[in-house]
């Protein structure tokens, strides 16, 4: 796909005529979210050194993600909300990616800095429904991930050779985890193509899979050993698979939000389960996470039940009750949009 003429050409005028920019991923960020910022952000400082960019994060790295590359460019709001504040404030250019709601940066304080202030916004994003407000906005659901869309914005500017071998391997990590690696959302053969051009910048696959797959705790083994045997849920007439876990277990274990990554992939290894749901109780309220195989669309779920959303096979919301309730409207879902879709068939 390339994007509008017209839409390339307001993007180029808008960061020539900008000066301070600053690049947001959404709030507990994974690698897509991660990866984009980074491509997206060290890219144009190659194109344009005599500019200043900041990437804030809302929230530190989880250690799954800390083998992306140029994790140092990333300032944490936590630690650094005075000086994160500073830069909001001085900016005349606020990037969103991977993200379309302004409410995703969830502190408070940040949320407010960015809604108060003067600097036009940006987005580059594949979810769906994206909130007004951008001067310009990249909302493009059918893409694979925002690192893929990153990649194919910055092409499409003619800034390809700008790419280090560094940057396209934080976009191939973002298109590894977004897609599962290439489990789901991966159904356009232009991904591959795209994917490949990456690799042709010099990207490094073989780091990517590698920092992903072989450098995890025992402690995270046995949390999956744990969950399997004790927390795992099936439901054989509904093809599905329910896991909770609980704040309590949370801190007894001392369980950080990356040691969770790719639990709930796990039951859908099992034949005739095709529809996982995730389930953690957080301090504030109850997050989902929804997968699936095949054409089971569980971003239909997470949006009737969840406030949610996401792509056919991976999506997630959240949940203010307790994870018993969370439990019985997604089951309560689940078993509506099974009837819905028997009776289509």
């Amino acid at each position: 796909m390339t994007f509008p003429q017209q839409d390339i050409r307001q993007l180029l005028d808008l960061l020539q005529h900008k000066q301070r920019i600053v690049v947001f991923p959404h709030t507990a960020p994974d690698g897509d979210a991660i990866g984009s910022v980074v491509g997206w952000t060290r890219t144009l400082a190659r194109v344009y050194p005599d500019k200043h960019f900041a990437i804030i994060s809302p929230d530190r790295i989880e250690r799954y993600l800390r083998g992306i590359p140029h994790l140092e460019d990333l300032l944490i709001f936590p630690e650094h909300e005075a000086e994160a504040l500073r830069l909001i404030a001085e900016a005349d250019l606020i990037c969103h990616l991977d993200h379309n709601q302004v409410s995703r940066l969830r502190y408070p304080a940040l949320v407010e800095a960015v809604r108060s202030s003067e600097a036009e916004r940006l987005l580059i994003d594949h979810h769906l429904y994206p909130e007004e407000g951008f001067v310009l906005g990249f909302s493009y659901p059918e893409y694979s991930s925002t690192c893929e869309l990153v990649y194919c914005i910055l092409r499409d500017m003619g800034y390809a050779e700008y790419i280090s071998p560094s940057i396209a391997t934080a976009l191939v990590t973002g298109i590894v985890t977004d897609t599962g690696r290439f489990m789901y959302s991966c159904f356009d053969p232009k991904l591959y193509q795209h994917f490949s051009e990456l690799l042709a910048l010099g990207a490094d696959y073989h780091y990517v899979i590698d920092q992903l797959s072989y450098h995890g705790t025992l402690d995270e083994l046995r949390l999956r050993g744990y969950m399997l045997h004790e927390k795992l849920e099936v439901y054989p007439e509904l093809g599905a698979a329910v896991m909770t876990l609980t704040q309590a277990e949370i801190q007894e274990r001392q369980i950080s939000k990356g040691d969770t990554e790719g639990l709930v992939n796990l039951p859908l290894s099992v034949e005739g389960i095709d529809c996982v749901c995730f389930i953690r109780e957080d301090r504030t309220q109850i997050k989902l996470s929804l997968r699936s195989t095949g054409d089971f669309p569980v971003n239909e779920i997470a949006m009737r039940a969840f406030g949610g959303g996401g792509h056919l096979n991976a999506a997630g919301g959240e949940h203010q009750g307790t994870i018993d309730s969370a439990r019985a409207l997604f089951i309560e879902t689940l078993v509506r949009l099974r009837s819905e879709r028997s009776a289509q068939c």
